[in-house]
């Protein structure tokens, strides 16, 4: 069996591998130069099932009304998106219901938990170098009502999903990470969640992209998709100038660009870009060196140590397909980064500021299955999960395909789920 691929992202490439290991034929197409050039290159760096909350939490209405005109709130709507988000945006609020966000928030984690398996399978495998490491995060809460309503939300995800975390003082915070010794007072306390892990989301997805290259995928770089063309109910080729594509199977993993890539098949996927930012200092000047990464509440952001650099990411902006970057939202990032770590001195010149656009579907849980066009499959949707749930996403996706045993429940994932609301 043949397939073509759009996307070498995480999600697609992972997607080659898994099928190329079954012994399909696999090609894919990628605008970029490279793999992982996109939302892939710079990420938050977190591989975080302690995070499978979507974004449209209860109340969610209130927090993009109060962020109109403010460059600081960790959700923003830009006043441009709004005509892109017609229906979608109804759905996204639709979706903050408590019971669909819990419900959503379950089946995140699931996914979650499973692709960070898949992933220590691959390693064991390959021995892909990528600078991760598996120590947990620490959850940092400064209010201590706070802290109560994030240790009862925690037992909710025990009891449903299986999530395992400890709650600390801040005491054993410092003694935990000896880094955040000068916030120390600052703190009603924290949450150590050792099932997370770190990585370079980009190293990864051009290790894997070798490993996938030596079992046969076919790579096409800097072959952008201009059409898709469908007979019959099916795909029959996929264009790229005049270059013509034919497969047995489609499957359209380009992110936030996956609706724009169908929408002229007539095909409705319901996913927005979410636009979120990083920055990246290098060697950084800490003395003790800085160990575990940080989630800060008050900040909604991370604070990561990744060989030899740290990155500070946050914030999910609807903004439309814009990659721009405002100095007022580095800024943010730069003030978040000295509250966490006041002793380490960043500067704005340090700096290497970057954007990408997560992929952010309507109620919050990845598209991986089936369409209604009968040869064509979807692997997006992911938002802010996508280097947490790839492995388990590509895996899944390849077990769909290949009539294989899949280890988390598919219906969960299905874009057919939208049908019956």
């Amino acid at each position: 069996m043949k397939a073509l691929i759009i996307g070498s992202g995480l999600i697609g490439t992972t997607s080659a591998y898994f099928l190329a290991r079954r012994g399909w034929e696999v090609t894919v197409l990628e605008r970029q130069e490279g793999p992982g050039l996109e939302t892939s290159f710079a990420n938050g760096s977190l591989l975080t099932p302690s995070m499978p909350e979507p974004w449209n939490a209860p109340g969610t209405w209130r927090v993009l009304l109060r962020s109109l005109g403010r460059s600081g709130s960790p959700l923003k709507l830009r006043l441009k998106a709004l005509p892109h988000l017609g229906s979608w945006g109804i759905g996204f609020l639709r979706h903050s219901s408590p019971q669909r966000y819990e419900r959503n928030t379950v089946k995140n984690l699931r996914l979650a938990l499973h692709s960070l398996e898949v992933l220590a399978g691959l390693r064991r495998e390959l021995g892909i170098e990528y600078g991760g490491a598996a120590h947990g995060s620490l959850r940092v809460i400064r209010d201590a009502a706070a802290l109560e309503r994030a240790l009862a939300w925690g037992e909710r995800l025990r009891a449903q999903g299986g999530l395992d975390f400890r709650r600390l003082s801040a005491d054993e915070i410092v003694a935990m990470e000896p880094a955040l010794a000068p916030i120390a007072h600052r703190l009603a306390g924290g949450i150590h969640y050792p099932v997370d892990e770190i990585g370079n989301a980009y190293k990864f997805c051009v290790g894997l992209a070798e490993h996938a290259r030596a079992r046969g995928v076919e790579f096409r770089f800097g072959t952008p998709v201009t059409a898709i063309e469908v007979g019959r109910g099916n795909v029959t080729a996929v264009l790229s100038g005049k270059s013509r594509f034919t497969a047995d199977r489609y499957i359209v993993a380009g992110g936030s660009y996956s609706p724009l890539l169908v929408k002229a098949l007539g095909l409705a996927v319901p996913v927005r870009p979410a636009k979120g930012y990083s920055l990246t200092f290098e060697h950084p000047r800490l003395e003790p060196p800085f160990r575990l990464p940080i989630c800060d509440d008050d900040f909604h952001a991370v604070v990561v140590p990744l060989e030899g650099m740290i990155r500070v990411a946050g914030t999910a902006e609807l903004a439309g397909y814009d990659l721009s970057l405002p100095e007022a939202r580095i800024q943010n990032l730069l003030t978040l980064v000295r509250q966490v770590l006041p002793a380490a001195g960043f500067e704005r010149a340090q700096a290497k500021p970057w954007c990408g656009l997560r992929p952010m579907s309507v109620d919050g849980v990845p598209i991986i299955g089936p369409t209604p066009i009968g040869n064509l499959w979807l692997n997006t949707g992911h938002g802010h999960l996508g280097w947490t749930m790839a492995a388990g996403s590509g895996q899944l996706l390849s077990d769909l395909l290949t009539g294989g045993s899949p280890s988390v429940s598919p219906e969960a994932y299905a874009l057919a789920r939208f049908a019956a609301v």
